[in-house]
């Protein structure tokens, strides 16, 4: 008799008084630590994926957003333009308030030239020191900027570092404020 087991008593919701054994609660915690470790594995690729997801969505949320603000700065400043002078990566001209403007592309962004003489990028990231979105040409050999038939036709690709791409693809008739556009 003196060595008889302990028992562990609990008392449950309804009153009864219920015997256990002695190491019956570290059976029950090993378990439901298992089921934990399982269920927690289960969804790790799940939360995994949507985390990249969110990811991708918000990169492809900041190119489709510079590239139309891209495109309504193009099609508002050539409209009203004159006196266009155009190159592969570049278009100047006078303003309808007869001030000197245009756009360049420079090392993958595209800038506007101001009045003063200043450039202003339309494209980018400034505040990180480099840019996750690049402008590239829309097909290889293609360039960004050529005046045909009396048209000017923007044609270039906004590219994340992400991989999602924004297709530009403007026909812009300078002066008359008539825009097609095919993006």
């Amino acid at each position: 008799m003196l060595f008889r087991s302990k028992l562990f008593t609990a008392c449950v919701l309804d009153g009864r008084i219920c015997h256990r054994k002695n190491g019956f609660i570290l059976l029950e915690m090993v378990l439901v630590s298992s089921l934990t470790a399982l269920i927690v594995l289960a969804m790790l690729p799940a939360a995994v994926q949507s985390v990249r997801m969110y990811e991708y969505s918000c990169s492809w949320q900041e190119t489709a957003l510079q590239g139309i603000h891209l495109e309504d700065t193009l099609t508002v400043s050539l409209a009203s333009a004159s006196s266009l002078r155009v190159t592969d990566s570049s278009v100047r001209f006078l303003t309808d308030k007869n001030l000197r403007s245009g756009f360049l592309i420079r090392q993958g962004v595209i800038y506007k030239c101001l009045d003063d003489g200043t450039v202003q990028p339309v494209t980018g990231t400034g505040e990180t020191g480099r840019n996750k979105i690049i402008v590239e040409p829309l097909e290889p050999g293609c360039p960004f900027f050529s005046q045909e038939d009396g048209c000017v036709r923007a044609a270039m690709n906004l590219k994340h570092e992400a991989g999602c791409t924004w297709r530009c693809d403007l026909w812009i008739y300078p002066g008359t404020g008539i825009t097609h556009e095919t993006s």
